[in-house]
């Protein structure tokens, strides 16, 4: 009943503001959007060092990405992987996740689940991300939003050629991610 109680009025406060309207801005220099492959059957990471996300009752929940701050901490398979059999940086900059409809999570590892469209590659898949929100007991102003889903790299033409069986490098990602939220009251007007 607890959790509930929470998570009504976590989605009354996001959803269903009054006199204002409220839009929460990822905070970069404390957030993190990891991936993980398999090579050869061991895993590889790799993170996004550009990106941002956006929560606004109009909008839902809009995540961008510069996918040319793919970052595997190595520079030859950054240079690789930025390539037209990857992600093909030159044509298609920014991948971006734009929800279309906001639900609540039906277990404790999901407060919510933003249900929307991912383009990334020039493609668009229908794609749920699932996550949990605790904003700060001591700043209100504050939240983190955290939570990780499977992508299949072959729905986005991610890794074609010689790379497209799997064989060497896994078809599933695993992206993570831990972002800090900053609150931005905006004053209607009447």
């Amino acid at each position: 009943m607890k959790y509930c109680s929470k998570a009504f009025l976590l989605c009354l406060s996001l959803a269903c503001p009054l006199a204002t309207a409220d839009q929460w801005q990822s905070v970069l220099t404390n957030s993190q959007l990891n991936y993980e492959v398999t090579f050869q059957g061991l895993p590889i990471e790799g993170q996004f060092k550009q990106f941002s996300v956006t929560y606004s009752p109009a909008e839902q929940l809009l995540v961008q990405v510069a996918i040319g701050s793919a970052d595997m901490s190595d520079d030859e398979l950054n240079s690789e992987i930025s390539g037209g059999d990857w992600f093909d940086v030159g044509r298609f900059a920014e991948a971006t996740f734009s929800s279309k409809a906001l639900v609540v999570g039906s277990n404790p590892s999901q407060d919510f689940i933003a249900e929307g469209s991912l383009n990334l590659k020039g493609v668009s898949e229908p794609v749920d991300v699932p996550f949990l929100w605790r904003q700060d007991a001591e700043n209100p102003d504050r939240a983190i939003m955290s939570g990780q889903l499977t992508l299949q790299r072959s729905d986005f033409s991610i890794g074609i050629g010689d790379w497209s069986s799997g064989e060497q490098i896994g078809i599933d990602v695993g992206v993570s991610f831990v972002v800090q939220m900053q609150r931005q009251v905006q004053e209607l007007n009447n």
